[in-house]
């Protein structure tokens, strides 16, 4: 695995912003979303209707256009996580994180023995670089980014002993669903889900890890930014294609009649 910018610039405790890709497909997508700027693209699994061959594609390009690609499967078990990586990708974002004991085993699907029990195959995993089997292992187990997300009243509960955990590089807090959890449903300035926000930045910052949001507006990240968090989900590749189509509309009709 090559060197992980995305995963250097969290050591440094510097930010780093990628959207969300859930709907295109094309080469043409990711060289302009690497050309604009970004650091990362999350490829989602999970909510998006990606099968892994797309996926595979998706991540190789990514890798060349020089923009770090982090596969969210759908669901945080060996099969998924370790399949993921296989595709190439530079690291994982699994949702849905409660507990200590599932952080450890996503860590643990995530990398090679002797630092987990990820199984060792395919050319993919290294970008189809012919190395030998010893640097596959090592340069992935020390380059891989291990993102979890938290979503939950349980996962906030188990926060700091999550942060604890050895091989954790990220908590990712997902809105909608933590609101949902805390019954405040879409509401994140909502005092409850203020403070969950905060427990998740306490830990990571106690433990040294990043902790991170996701955002449509670029704006609406200076407040978290400001709390402290530094991986950046910015805004999902379906959104900037409508939020531009409105643009480009409003522009039209202020002259256009229709």
């Amino acid at each position: 695995m090559q060197q992980n910018k995305v995963k250097a610039t969290l050591k440094q405790g510097k930010a780093v912003a990628g959207p969300i890709i859930g709907e295109v497909r094309s080469p043409g997508a990711v060289r302009l979303f690497a050309q604009g700027g970004f650091d990362f693209l999350f490829l989602d699994m999970e909510h998006g209707m990606f099968d892994w061959e797309t996926i595979s594609g998706l991540v190789q390009l990514s890798l060349l256009a020089d923009i770090c690609p982090i596969v969210r499967p759908t669901v945080g078990t060996y099969g998924y996580v370790a399949r993921a990586m296989d595709s190439g990708s530079m690291g994982v974002i699994v949702p849905r994180i409660d507990t200590a004991e599932h952080a450890a085993q996503i860590v643990a699907y995530t990398k090679y023995p002797p630092v987990g029990r990820r199984g060792a195959g395919g050319d993919g995993r290294n970008g189809y670089l012919k190395i030998s089997a010893r640097e596959a292992a090592d340069t992935s187990n020390a380059e891989s980014l291990v993102v979890l997300q938290i979503e939950s009243k349980e996962g906030i509960d188990n926060v700091d002993a999550i942060a604890a955990t050895e091989g954790v590089d990220v908590l990712l807090i997902g809105p909608q669903d933590l609101s949902v959890s805390l019954g405040v449903h879409g509401d994140f300035s909502h005092p409850s889900f203020m403070e969950a926000a905060q427990e998740v930045v306490n830990a990571c910052k106690k433990h040294g890890k990043a902790s991170g949001m996701v955002e449509k507006e670029p704006a609406a990240f200076r407040r978290w930014h400001d709390l402290g968090m530094r991986f950046l989900v910015c805004d999902s590749d379906s959104n900037m294609l409508y939020a531009a189509s409105v643009n480009d509309v409003k522009a039209l009709n202020e002259f256009v009649e229709r």
